[in-house]
């Protein structure tokens, strides 16, 4: 009688650490959806004194691990030359703006840990992006032999789980670079206060 109960007691405590950690996949993949999403298209632009603007794409792929953009389906630095086209307006009457990407890297680490026995539960993240941004502004007017320059930087990583398909890795990765990108245009704008005499204010 007394093994009847204990074999009853297990299984029902087997059920319960199933169904809880069931019930925590699923909200990781709710808060992971959850996250406030940048909307490129909804920015106000940024309205440069200046009749013209540059941008330099200097990241060279690497094309070899840990580096993937080139597996991505849209690489970070073409999402950060989208950004620039779409932010900065040159609507001055001289000088230049120069808008340098000096680095726009995808890596893809590993996240190493022996199995235990609770991993049989759980849905373990196996693998982490990191995208990285670094840009340079660079606003020369000679008129009035003015000039000043602004260096940002953003970085986001998100990890996906062992179980991810490709199509949810992709999703994934996308994810990542948008709130990158995000990220890169909150830093822009809170540096570029600093460089207000190139801002027109309308």
């Amino acid at each position: 009688m007394v093994n009847e109960m204990y074999k009853i007691l297990s299984r029902r405590k087997f059920n319960l650490m199933l169904s809880g950690s069931m019930l925590s996949f699923c909200l990781s993949l709710k808060s992971a959806h959850s996250e406030e999403t940048f909307k490129l298209m909804d920015m106000d632009p940024l309205k440069l004194s200046v009749k013209k603007l540059e941008v330099k794409d200097l990241y060279s792929i690497p094309f070899e691990d840990p580096f993937v953009e080139h597996r991505m389906r849209r690489s970070p630095s073409d999402a950060l030359i989208g950004w620039a086209h779409t932010i900065l307006r040159p609507e001055g009457s001289d000088g230049v703006a120069i808008f340098s990407i000096l680095e726009a890297s995808a890596v893809l680490s590993s996240i190493g840990s022996d199995f235990k026995f609770l991993d049989l539960f759980k849905n373990k993240q196996i693998s982490k992006i990191t995208i990285k941004l670094k840009g340079k502004l660079e606003i020369i007017k000679n008129n009035n032999n003015q000039s000043g320059y602004l260096d940002i930087v953003a970085k986001s990583s998100k990890t996906a789980p062992e179980s991810a398909s490709i199509s949810q890795l992709e999703r994934i990765w996308d994810n990542n670079l948008n709130t990158a990108i995000g990220k890169f245009d909150s830093e822009f704008r809170n540096q570029i206060k600093s460089l207000s005499q190139f801002l027109i204010l309308s």
